[in-house]
């Protein structure tokens, strides 16, 4: 995971992650790539907005995600 918070209150994000759920089974391999960006109001509230690609080794699936996620502490 590569991040990096700006003077305005960004912070891009980029992520890398690989799975394989079955090592027994062929074309179970999935590498899933996460861009996104997150701004802070405060240092109690986040938004992060993220897409995520998901590339599945052997097998064309269509199975990407558009994620938008509001954290406040309390």
């Amino acid at each position: 995971m590569l991040l990096y918070k700006t003077p305005w209150e960004l912070q891009p994000v980029f992520k890398y992650g690989n799975y394989d759920s079955d090592s027994d089974l062929p074309n179970t391999m999935k590498n899933t790539y996460t861009y996104g960006i997150n701004y802070f109001f405060n240092d109690w509230t986040r938004l992060q907005i993220n897409y995520v690609y998901n590339d599945f080794i052997g097998i064309n699936i269509p199975n990407n995600l558009f994620m938008v996620q509001l954290q406040a502490k309390f």
